[in-house]
């Protein structure tokens, strides 16, 4: 990887918070320029940190819900404290977690109270 994923996800927020270019086209070109860097693997990942960037540089988070099962409607109004209108919200099913939930927001802080974590911690 002859960049950092950080590097490449800057510079990708950096042109989509350009409203004068067709997002369709910049995507499609970033894409190919992962493909001469051999870093076309890392997409995804440069994906989501772009999604985070761009939501900070607009005042709002990225929040990342996993949990071992669906949430249910009570659940995720209990849980919607943690959003607001705007912000980027993704669900992710682990059934290795066994129970409970994980709140990752910017993908800085975390709060962690699955059944998998508190049965690691006491081993």
């Amino acid at each position: 990887m002859k960049y950092k994923i950080i590097e490449y996800a800057k510079a990708l927020a950096e042109i989509l918070s350009d409203k004068d270019f067709n997002e369709k086209q910049i995507i499609q070109g970033f894409l190919r320029v992962l493909e001469r860097q051999s870093d076309i693997k890392k997409a995804k990942e440069i994906i989501t940190a772009t999604k985070i960037l761009l939501a900070k540089k607009n005042g709002k988070k990225s929040v990342f819900f996993e949990s071992a099962r669906k949430l249910s409607d009570g659940q995720k109004k209990m849980l919607s404290k943690f959003v607001e209108e705007g912000d980027i919200v993704e669900e992710k099913i682990n059934k290795e977690l066994i129970a409970g939930v994980k709140i990752i927001i910017d993908n800085e802080k975390q709060l962690d109270q699955t059944i998998l974590t508190k049965i690691n911690n006491i081993f």
